[in-house]
């Protein structure tokens, strides 16, 4: 009876090991998501700078002292964790961590409790016009308005429709040049909603020389 409890206890914690290594696994497999959609998606969104950044504070994980400079969203939840200036993502990159380095400014867009690999995080000094102007109001302001990854030669033919529009992960027209906007179009028919690509001069430069 003693082996077979053994073999039992084996068993579960076999179990165990696989979960807490195979969960992050799967938790990593994101799609690609335009900007706009991780600032609608997100719990919250913040610019700040990285003060300090620790491995010591509790095992698996990188805990980073930040001065948040800006709140662009942030649910109730989400402000209490930014309360403090802190910032948690697991410290390795197979468990979908993250690294950001001290002293710099960065715009982060992610969801509760932790950062990780399919958060939005980027250097401030690195975005384009749109996409500061996108995180500071454009974006919110189109959140109706979905933006759908395609793939194939010809998935970018019909760019726009009612309610979205499409952009390839493999170009930077559409991620760093334009923000998927509701407009109003007149036809002899009357008005029509629909959202389309705001056609900056930076992505209409972009398209032509992509």
């Amino acid at each position: 009876m003693g082996f077979i409890k053994y073999l039992s206890l084996l068993a579960l914690s076999l179990v165990a090991i696989l979960a807490f290594y195979g969960q992050p696994a799967t938790a990593c497999s994101c799609m690609p998501s335009h900007p706009q959609t991780h600032f609608c998606t997100a719990d919250f969104v913040v610019q700040l700078r990285v003060r300090r950044k620790s491995d010591m504070i509790e095992r698996g994980k990188t805990h980073y002292k930040v001065q948040i400079r800006r709140t662009y969203k942030a649910t109730p939840e989400a402000l209490r964790m930014l309360r403090d200036g802190r910032l948690t993502s697991p410290n390795v990159e197979s468990l979908c961590g993250i690294s950001l380095d001290i002293g710099k400014v960065y715009i982060i867009a992610g969801r509760v409790p932790m950062l990780n690999i399919c958060s939005y995080y980027k250097e401030y000094t690195k975005m384009t016009v749109t996409e500061r102007h996108g995180f500071s109001g454009g974006y919110g302001k189109s959140c109706n308005c979905t933006v759908t990854a395609c793939f194939g030669n010809n998935c970018l033919r019909n760019r726009e429709y009612v309610d979205g529009c499409k952009w390839s992960p493999f170009g930077n027209c559409e991620r760093d040049y334009s923000v998927c906007t509701p407009r109003t179009i007149q036809t002899r028919h009357g008005s029509i909603s629909r959202c389309r690509w705001q056609r900056t001069h930076a992505y209409k430069k972009c398209l032509s020389n992509p």
